[in-house]
């Protein structure tokens, strides 16, 4: 009996000293773990702050429709992209602003801190410009006076463009660019469509000379005696119909710049 109880004893203690080395062994045996890694920020959708700039073609006169004009439109196209979530819209554009007027509302410290954080920048300016060479010169127009309008003009627009880089350096800058308002208007002056291209071709070399800079042209889209009805009833500024084939002009340009790529750099 007592070799029994013995033997039993022995075993006992085998078999704990076997659970113990297996318990110790699992202890510290070390554990790997496969961490998933984090999406690249590119697969984010974020927030954008987007800042309008100039005439009654920004605020969005004659859109009929209050969706804003271009500017409603585009902001809704852009909410649309995957890599967007929304866009925090600045909208400045005030009716009558020639580019005399859009130097000095660049120096309001509300304009300057939405363009400090501004992604992207959209802007329409000239169309007053041209407008006041022509009141002037009602009575006897020719080129001169608007080739000579058009060096000041590009003059002010190139320090409009310095002025936007010394607050922002690398926010993408949509420039729309100008239309003949004048075709139904004042259909005998032939000679608005030559100025309006030379006007178009001055700012485009601007535009395109920055590296984030965007010209969009849509003087085609009004040109046609079909698309009277793209006008307001002023006969000058783009009705809802108008603004939507503008909208949809710059989209259609932004989508080729590879807009998201843009703005997946930029911090929020």
């Amino acid at each position: 009996m007592i070799q029994k109880i013995i033997t039993i004893s022995i075993l006992s203690l085998v078999l704990t000293g076997c659970m113990s080395e297996s318990i110790s062994t699992l202890a510290t045996k070390p554990v790997s773990l496969t961490q998933k890694e984090e999406p690249t920020d590119e697969f984010i959708p974020r927030s954008i702050n987007l800042v309008a700039l100039g005439d009654s073609l920004t605020k969005g006169v004659g859109d009929g429709s209050d969706q804003g004009g271009y500017v409603g439109r585009i902001t809704e196209m852009l909410e649309g992209e995957k890599g967007i979530k929304e866009v925090q819209v600045k909208n400045f554009g005030m009716k009558g602003h020639k580019t005399t007027n859009l130097e000095k509302r660049l120096k309001e410290e509300e304009v300057i801190q939405s363009l400090q954080q501004a992604d992207m920048i959209v802007m329409t300016i000239g169309g007053n410009d041209i407008m006041n060479v022509v009141r002037q010169n009602i009575f006897s127009l020719d080129f001169e006076p608007f080739r000579a309008e058009q060096l000041n003009f590009e003059r002010r627009l190139t320090d409009i463009f310095g002025m936007i880089r010394d607050y922002n350096s690398d926010a993408l800058i949509v420039f729309v660019g100008l239309y003949n308002p004048f075709k139904f208007m004042l259909p005998n002056l032939t000679e608005i469509d030559q100025i309006i291209e030379e006007w178009n071709n001055g700012s485009k070399q601007i535009i395109t000379n920055d590296k984030y800079g965007v010209f969009v042209p849509v003087e085609d889209i009004f040109s046609s005696q079909m698309d009277q009805k793209l006008l307001y009833k002023d006969e000058f500024h783009p009705n809802e119909r108008g603004y939507t084939l503008m909208a949809d002009r710059i989209y259609q340009v932004l989508t080729g710049e590879d807009i998201t790529m843009k703005f997946s750099g930029r911090n929020e």
